[in-house]
């Protein structure tokens, strides 16, 4: 490892008070730097009623997924819904990690829905850039106030590491057959 500030070899080194100091002393000490992430990736995302995960075996159940709203009227709230995300490519070792979720308008930026959380693991964890971890975010309270598409934003760490559209429309109106008069 170089450093910018360290003396050539063959320099004549002083200490803070302008004596000499042995050559042997004054080579730079390195310490290894604490891993951080690097890069983390949102390969899927998904919508349901509900996500849980079993007790013990850490099996995630994904109950209900859709992948569109169909509302009659606009405003329209769904009640509460569950986002659940893959991330990969985390790398390093970890005590906790800062978790954000947005709903905006496609298009307008304009955010109808944002919940943050701090996920704190019981010790450090070292993660492997193959290794694949998921969390679910409950989100209640979103108002949708015209139908289109929207997108779900995901940050870690202030960092926006997915992204995933889907649409909020009206049901189709059924297809009036013309009536020829008797």
């Amino acid at each position: 490892m170089l450093l910018n500030n360290a003396p050539a070899a063959g320099q004549a080194v002083k200490s803070v008070d302008g004596s000499p100091v042995k050559a042997e002393t004054a080579t730079p000490h390195t310490h290894a730097m604490p891993l951080k992430s690097e890069g983390a990736v949102v390969p899927g995302i998904l919508i349901s009623d509900v996500s849980i995960v079993e007790h013990g075996t850490g099996k995630r159940s994904i109950v209900g997924c859709f992948d569109q709203f169909i509302f009659p009227q606009f405003p329209a709230t769904y009640g509460r819904f569950w986002l659940t995300i893959w991330i990969s490519n985390l790398v390093g070792t970890l005590s906790e990690l800062n978790f954000t979720c947005r709903i905006q308008q496609h298009g307008t930026g304009h955010v109808i829905f944002s919940n943050s959380g701090t996920l704190k693991f019981p010790a450090e964890q070292t993660f492997e850039r193959s290794g694949v971890f998921a969390a679910a975010m409950m989100v209640q309270g979103a108002v949708f106030p015209q139908p289109g598409t929207y997108t779900i934003v995901i940050l870690l760490n202030d960092q926006e590491v997915g992204s995933r559209d889907f649409n909020v429309i009206l049901p189709q109106q059924p297809k009036q057959q013309l009536q020829e008069p008797t």
